[in-house]
């Protein structure tokens, strides 16, 4: 699928003018009367749009910086946010509690990096060591999952560990201070988990348990809007040629990533130098669906959602 953008003439052309009676009166809006509520976080495309030229959009965006997870499904059910990112864990949620999202395409991630880290000087040298131990993760969230999935594979219980579950703030603290001896982790804070504060890894990938896929989410009520809709397909089109852009730059979004962060660029140019595959966005395969689903029917077995839902409703193809 080619990464080619609407123009703003063509955008407007193609969602038209949309005629609304209020007051007697008709009112004509048009696209730069939109305004598009968009998720964005540290890592994700939004902070990187205008180093890959694509900025400059013919509505207007508001972002909504949350820390993710949870939150970011309450602002859904506000009514709060148009479009977002999420990994395969938040839609089984969504569906359960009613929230109202869209899945619209696939965000390809990465594997590696991601996984089981332990404290400087713990005798644990492979997962099942961690037996009858503390480990800490974040309730809810792939990290959460990526848990759950190492005890099966290793033929262990939750119960045979000592999890704690915190925010994610609160477990790197908890690990930090030596309260915990192992940590459930990925990404960056893995690296900076490991570089900076002496973690070792015991499980350095999730590959095998994990698609390393991510969804791009829209509110309903935004894609029912034929201007607000066109909006999204663009911002998503964007977003497609922004991930492009990194993958084409990795350096100028490292030093870029560390500016935002404060941290070393280093640790995000071996981010990207690790990746198990290039970050893109995709039209949702077969296979991602499938493996949407795969994660649902694990999250009722594991009774984090309190039965098996059918997620096949929640995606809306053709936008990419």
């Amino acid at each position: 699928m080619s990464a080619q953008l609407y123009s703003r003439r063509a955008l407007l052309a193609g969602a038209g003018a949309l005629t609304l009676a209020g007051c007697g009166a008709a009112t004509e809006r048009a696209l730069s009367d939109v305004t598009l509520s968009v998720w964005r976080y540290k890592t994700t495309a939004g902070n990187f749009m205008a180093a890959a030229g694509q900025a400059d959009t013919p509505y207007q965006v508001r972002y909504v910086d949350l820390p993710g997870g949870p939150l970011v499904l309450n602002a859904y059910a506000a009514g709060a946010l148009d479009y977002a990112y999420m990994s395969e864990i938040p839609p089984a949620f969504a569906l359960q509690s009613g929230t109202p999202l869209r899945l619209i395409a696939t965000h390809q991630g990465d594997v590696n990096n991601s996984g089981v880290l332990v404290v400087k000087g713990s005798s644990a040298r492979q997962f099942p060591d961690l037996r009858g131990r503390t480990i800490a993760y974040t309730p809810n969230t792939n990290n959460h999952y990526y848990l759950l999935k190492l005890l099966e594979a290793h033929d262990l219980r939750l119960s045979d560990v000592q999890a704690v579950g915190l925010p994610a703030n609160d477990a790197n603290a908890a690990f930090t201070r030596g309260h915990v001896e192992a940590i459930v982790t990925g990404g960056i804070s893995a690296l900076l988990t490991e570089s900076l504060l002496g973690g070792r890894w015991i499980v350095r990938s999730v590959a095998g348990l994990y698609s390393g896929n991510f969804c791009i989410s829209a509110h309903p009520a935004a894609l029912a809007d034929p201007l607000k809709r066109a909006a999204i397909r663009d911002y998503l089109r964007r977003e497609q040629a922004t991930w492009q852009w990194i993958e084409r730059n990795p350096e100028r979004w490292a030093a870029l990533s560390a500016t935002l962060s404060s941290q070393p660029a280093a640790l995000f140019q071996r981010l990207a130098r690790e990746a198990s595959r290039p970050t893109l966005i995709v039209p949702p395969a077969k296979t991602a669906i499938a493996s949407l689903q795969h994660v649902a029917d694990d999250l009722a077995r594991f009774a984090l959602v309190r039965d098996r839902f059918d997620l096949s409703a929640l995606w809306e193809l053709g936008l990419i």
